[in-house]
């Protein structure tokens, strides 16, 4: 198995990582079930630090294709491949490329919007509950110096569940891996992870009121901003 690691050269390590990681968990390398090497002997492997490792695998875990335990018997196993997992590769091709962002934010902004403004109409109180854990998930990692993907990603998700729709959701799951990726993209600009756990606070107040006109102009305000930081930054 390990005679399929190669050295990487590249400059973006913890992307070819994940690249290289995920595809050995697709062609069955690595089987539902297995646990992976430790972070080290990944490091060595690979030889990359750790850090890269480390990164990759969360944004695998975050995709669906890995589970990380604790304890006795811890470690980092292969989950089995869900749809969501299968589609996610699709997220390479959007990369860093700027006209596909801008493009992917015009997709949110008719489809979330109207999620927002359903999920206060038919939301019930766990579904208010889970979005209120993700916004501590995503307000705990911003105050520990990251960029709050996994709890923003949550948010997004509770409020699709909310709005009692599956084609609703099932256009979320089909097209998860572009929108964490856009998500990434735009949260790494300076100040943008706090600003946009302000406009997620005031979407989810609105919606825990059941004010649906508010819901959706919030989050139409929400995606605007990040479309006008994608039109002036350079990613």
């Amino acid at each position: 198995m390990d005679n399929k690691i190669k050295p990487i050269k590249k400059r973006r390590l913890s992307e070819e990582v994940l690249k290289k990681l995920q595809s050995m968990i697709i062609d069955g390398t690595y089987k539902t079930g297995d646990q992976l090497p430790s972070e080290r002997e990944l490091s060595e492997l690979f030889q990359v630090s750790r850090a890269s490792i480390r990164e990759a695998l969360r944004v695998l875990g975050t995709l669906g294709f890995l589970d990380s335990r604790v304890g006795v018997g811890g470690g980092t196993f292969v989950k089995k491949i869900s749809i969501d997992a299968l589609i996610n590769p699709f997220s390479e091709i959007l990369g860093n490329e700027k006209e596909l962002i801008i493009e992917m934010l015009e997709f949110r902004r008719i489809l979330e919007t109207e999620i927002a403004r359903l999920a206060a109409l038919r939301r019930t109180e766990e579904d208010i509950a889970r979005m209120e854990r993700s916004i501590d998930l995503m307000r705990e990692d911003i105050e520990n110096g990251g960029i709050g993907i996994e709890g923003d990603t949550a948010f997004h998700d509770a409020l699709a569940a909310a709005c009692k729709n599956s084609v609703f959701e099932k256009m979320l799951l089909m097209a998860k891996g572009l929108l964490v990726k856009t998500r990434q993209t735009t949260l790494k600009l300076k100040g943008r992870p706090e600003k946009g756990l302000e406009d997620h606070i005031k979407i989810f107040n609105a919606v825990k009121k059941g004010n649906s006109k508010l819901s959706l102009k919030l989050m139409m305000e929400h995606i605007e901003k990040a479309q006008a930081d994608a039109t002036v930054k350079n990613f």
